[in-house]
């Protein structure tokens, strides 16, 4: 073995030793360790942790007797170490409880908040009831719902406000004068002067509910970077209506980016997006209630929402709602960010006077002009007629009635064309008889100049029919959506936004439901004799291949019966009370409007002068010729 091998073996020795002198614990630190470990199981033994991260204490020796075990002054210490470690300046806010109740309510909402995460925990609405055993509206169920913000704690890792105790400014805070009342929700740490804080305010009346979030000293605590810090919003929607289906499909997330039009996730399905634009406002919407958050300068660009229907079998919930909003956590001493909350009915008149742009869209009133109607035209009626009259029946019937009186001339330009119709009947059935086996072609030529020779326009009827469908369809997005008649009875109806029922069958038909609507009943009646009566001068269709629209119009009635049943029970009673006004309509006009003699001696006085033919009516026979030749040609 040469020189420098055993210098080099000394040396290793000498290291070995010295590392055991160094770092090997005393005899003290090892019986200071070993009664740590000793608390530690002892501690274990006696309590007993349960999945829901509650602690219960485990029974003694003696029977039915439980006891809540000391802790060690070690195991304190090592948990406290363990929290430092873990949540650093954070440590002092953990907390094993669920939290206690803070109350923040006014005339009509009761907000509870958690001081474990400081922020809301259940919203009740004051003023509203549930279907079904009359309990106040809550917009989400507590047990399967939660909020929080999320953040970078640098050199500790991602944490949320929902994990940690807030101290509340008071238990119960109610805004019950003219000032708006105030509740502190404090997030401290192990420094005084580092904290986060949620302060909410609230008017006397209202359901808007302002929040500031307030980081205050937690530059280079909170990463500030990057979009990192996020409010996270879970919720799940309580099944409070009458026909649950029905609340499915009018219930999803809603909202609106910048510079842009409301938009939805898709209803009664599974849906999703990511949003490249800022955001500026985003609403659990459920039929009558929402649960939302507003930003009036927009939140950044990046939030995640999505909505699902719960499960067929759950007959407790309706929709599961999820968002996830960047916030904007500037550097600095104190980064506050503004939002507002709103907890309330969908109801017009509240949602317009936030004056938030677009948000009165929350209510589905339809698109393009029949939004348009309903907003400007409908509501409005709806609203003074109200005020007057506290029957939601009657009030719709006047409104039927206010509508049927001013589409009146239209619905007497239409029942003309019909009784100039009516007169030529005979002359158009001749014609029909005339070309019976014979193209097709060659009667539709000599009915075209009938109506040219009698100065007849078969289309005239269709016009006034096209401008009465907008406020057909106004009607049929109005009353299901306004809530003024939710739980409002009429006659034998419980409920006029939802379907009415006089019997109950007990079994499910399958496109029909398991109960029979009185006022589809009667709806889908007087739209048969009213066809009926319109239809009468409709010269029966004998062309081969074409549908024969007196059969598809007697059968409209029946399927009127499946499609409806379940729909709302002030539609359909709308529905109907404008079909009896029409068919008084109908019968005034015809027997003391509209003289058919007077218009068959018209039409006779026309013959002697026929009209020139027009554009489009000469276009059309010179297509109706070409078609004929092109036939010929391949015979």
């Amino acid at each position: 073995m040469d020189r420098n091998t055993v210098t080099g073996l000394l040396m290793m020795v000498g290291l070995l030793v010295a590392y055991y002198f160094i770092f090997t614990p005393s005899q003290e630190e090892i019986e200071r360790e070993r009664q740590l470990q000793d608390s530690l199981k002892q501690a274990q033994k006696e309590i007993k942790v349960v999945p829901d991260d509650t602690t219960t204490v485990a029974e003694t020796t003696a029977p039915d007797t439980t006891f809540e075990a000391e802790p060690d002054s070690a195991v304190v210490e090592y948990q406290n170490r363990q929290k430092v470690e873990k949540y650093g300046m954070f440590a002092s806010a953990v907390s094993e409880d669920q939290g206690e109740e803070i109350v923040l309510e006014n005339n009509n909402i009761k907000a509870t908040l958690s001081t474990k995460g400081g922020m809301f925990d259940r919203v009740v609405l004051k003023h509203y009831q549930d279907y079904w055993d009359s309990t106040l509206v809550s917009l989400w169920d507590p047990s399967k719902s939660e909020m929080g913000i999320a953040f970078d704690y640098l050199g500790k890792g991602r944490f949320s406000t929902k994990d940690f105790y807030f101290e509340p400014s008071a238990e119960t805070v109610v805004a019950d004068s003219e000032e708006t009342s105030t509740l502190t929700m404090t997030l401290r740490t192990d420094d005084p002067s580092k904290y986060i804080e949620f302060v909410y305010s609230l008017a006397k009346d209202a359901y808007l509910i302002d929040a500031t979030i307030n980081f205050v000293n937690m530059d280079g605590i909170v990463n500030t970077s990057s979009q990192t810090t996020m409010f996270n919003w879970d919720a799940v929607g309580f099944h409070n209506e009458k026909g649950i289906q029905t609340e499915k499909q009018r219930s999803s997330v809603f909202f609106r980016v910048d510079e842009d039009d409301r938009d939805y996730l898709s209803e009664n399905s599974d849906d999703s997006e990511e949003l490249e634009e800022p955001l500026n406002w985003m609403v659990f919407k459920q039929n009558f209630f929402s649960a939302g958050i507003i930003k009036d300068d927009n939140f950044p660009a990046g939030a995640k929402i999505a909505s699902r229907p719960v499960a067929d079998e759950d007959s407790t919930h309706n929709t599961i709602y999820s968002a996830q909003i960047p916030l904007d956590v500037k550097p600095g001493s104190t980064s506050s960010l503004p939002v507002k909350f709103y907890f309330g009915p969908n109801d017009f008149n509240e949602l317009d006077a936030l004056n938030v742009t677009e948000f009165d869209r929350i209510i589905d009133y339809g698109w393009g002009i029949f939004g348009w109607l309903n907003k400007w035209f409908v509501r409005p009626v709806f609203n003074f007629l109200s005020g007057f009259i506290g029957n939601y029946g009657m009030v719709i019937l006047l409104i039927t009635i206010f509508i049927k009186m001013l589409l009146f001339p239209i619905t007497w330009k239409n029942y003309l064309s019909s009784a100039k119709m009516r007169v030529l009947k005979p002359e158009i059935d001749e014609i029909t008889k005339k070309y019976e086996g014979k193209e097709a072609m060659e009667k539709q030529q000599a009915t075209m100049a009938l109506y040219r020779k009698t100065g007849v326009n078969p289309m005239a009827g269709c016009l006034p029919m096209l401008l009465q469908m907008p406020i057909l369809y106004a009607m049929f997005r109005f009353f299901p959506a306004t809530i003024e008649l939710r739980q409002e009875r009429f006659l034998w109806a419980d409920d006029l936004v939802n379907y009415d029922s006089i019997l109950d069958l007990g079994f499910n038909i399958p496109l029909y439901g398991a109960h029979v609507s009185g006022f589809t009943l009667l709806m889908a009646a007087s739209t048969f004799f009213y066809t009926r009566m319109n239809s009468s001068n409709m010269p029966t269709q004998s062309q081969p291949g074409m549908p024969n629209m007196k059969v598809i119009m007697n059968i409209f009635p029946f399927m009127m019966l499946f499609f409806f049943n379940s729909f709302a029970a002030g539609l359909s009673f709308y529905y109907f009370a404008a079909n009896v006004i029409s068919i008084g309509q109908m019968y005034i006009i015809k027997e003391y409007i509209i003289d058919e003699d007077k218009i068959r001696a018209k039409i006779e006085s026309n013959k002697k002068k026929p009209k020139k033919k027009s554009n489009f009516q000469q276009r059309l026979e010179d297509m109706q010729k070409t078609q004929k030749d092109k036939t010929k040609k391949k015979k």
